[in-house]
């Protein structure tokens, strides 16, 4: 029989604590992730080391001429990956934009959540770090989402995670995204949450994330949350809207479904089926792709949905969208917004409504690229919200998802963005045109955009 050895459990804190932190020093291999117990919030983990062989791999080809500017959103000149963009336009400004990203600017191994934010449409931007209520168990921050307050609040949620679980916090600005006032919690710690997304309506804030299941939460002073409401078990990826008349709906996905919950009085949902969903295709490119719903809802009340799908046989991954005159009751049958002959990837579109009325899409799109592997982002609107025209190219410079020196082409984000401002609808994407990942924004004006 072996003998038994008492270690002191003193010391094994102290070795422990060791170990943790040479592993932040010695940073990390490229293939490295931050794993938690929900997959989908695996990241590649903060400062990965940069292979000594590796060279910059810019997309072939040179700019093209649009009509309207392309924007680097994220300031200054770091060699750190910045992705996966949010955008919300000030209801009361459409020249008043914030944007979310996820950044590894900081250093010090970690990545955090970065608000932009510009008050000139698009044409200078500053930066801050909304995380400013940390939590000494969650030193990362990612998957940033934003909304702007009745009051013109600014507020910015995301999850913090590492070591520890995620865990969801709302951060509030009152001077526009500049700087940040205050930081509340608002999912347990107990639990892990990914992906959040807020909505405001009728005074109050509507929160959404997941971990396995889709769960809500109510804000009504901003700062205090109500317990988590489940919609769905197996829900996932959820983006609200909000109608004229304040009512509150949050597409989301399941595993084979793109589904609406709508929210009633006592703030319960009653959950439907929007369209059964067929899985991806596999791609050249490594980094990660799902499906996403992409939702909005315009004046009258009819409510729109996009999302990447593969049921068109041989004609790669495409996109599609589906709408409702009748509240979300019953819905149209899908119809593809992308009009390329070919076998592209279309992939992370996102939807946004002008106050003219006009639906406008977006997306990733691999036509450009024979090989499947370089992107430009792509948009289409339908003034009619059923007869989408020409599809317009947004991006001047093409990007190769694996001209970024730390993600490598192992993430680009899970998404980009889209909102509509006065006449200009703003799209923003991951480009790597500078041989690094940064966040760009176009501002295309409604006559551009296919209409």
């Amino acid at each position: 029989m072996r003998k038994k050895v008492f270690i002191p459990v003193a010391l094994v804190i102290v070795v422990l604590g060791v170990i943790a932190a040479l592993s932040i020093l010695a940073g990390h291999s490229s293939s490295a992730t931050v794993a938690m117990s929900d997959p989908d919030l695996n990241v590649p983990s903060a400062n990965m080391s940069v292979s000594p062989n590796w060279k910059a791999q810019p997309a072939s080809g040179a700019a093209v001429s649009l009509g309207f500017p392309n924007f680097k959103v994220n300031p200054g000149t770091s060699q750190e990956a910045t992705n996966e963009p949010y955008v919300a336009v000030d209801p009361n400004n459409a020249n008043h934009i914030v944007v979310g990203a996820n950044s590894w600017v900081v250093g010090n191994g970690h990545f955090e959540a970065f608000a932009y934010t510009t008050f000139d449409g698009g044409k200078t931007w500053s930066s801050s770090q909304p995380y400013i209520n940390r939590n000494a168990s969650r030193l990362n921050a990612a998957d940033p989402t934003v909304a702007f307050g009745a009051d013109g609040s600014v507020y910015f949620a995301f999850v913090a995670m590492t070591p520890a679980d995620g865990a969801v916090a709302v951060s509030r600005s009152i001077d526009g995204g500049r700087t940040w006032n205050s930081q509340s919690w608002a999912s347990s710690f107990t639990s892990g949450a990914d992906k959040p997304a807020i909505a405001s309506a009728n005074g109050n804030l509507y929160l959404f994330y997941q971990n396995g299941s889709l769960y809500s939460s109510v804000s009504r002073d901003g700062a205090n949350w109500s317990a988590a409401t489940l919609i769905e078990a197996g829900g996932r990826n959820a983006n609200p809207v909000v109608d004229a008349k304040g009512n509150v709906n949050v597409f989301y996905n399941t595993a084979s479904s793109i589904k609406l919950a709508r929210l009633s009085i006592a703030d319960s949902f009653s959950v439907s089926t929007v369209a059964n969903t067929v899985a991806l295709q596999p791609r050249a490119a490594q980094y990660r792709a799902g499906i996403y719903a992409a939702g909005g809802v315009d004046r009258n009340g009819t409510m729109y949905v996009a999302w990447a799908d593969c049921r068109n046989a041989g004609h790669g991954n495409d996109i599609l969208v589906s709408r409702s005159v009748d509240g979300g009751r019953i819905w149209s049958a899908p119809s593809t917004v992308n009009s390329d002959a070919g076998n592209a990837d279309q992939l992370m579109p996102a939807l946004a409504i002008g106050r003219d009325g006009v639906v406008n899409v977006s997306w990733l799109d691999t036509r450009n690229d024979a090989n499947r592997v370089n992107y430009d982002v792509y948009m289409a609107s339908a003034t009619d919200g059923v007869h989408f025209g020409a599809n317009q190219r947004v991006s001047n410079v093409s990007s190769n998802p694996n001209n970024d020196p730390r993600t490598q082409g192992s993430m680009i984000g899970d998404y980009f963005g889209l909102a509509a401002g006065n006449g200009v609808v703003y799209s923003v994407w991951t480009d790597t045109r500078n041989n690094v990942e940064n966040i760009y924004m176009a501002p295309v004006p409604s006559s551009s955009a296919g209409n």
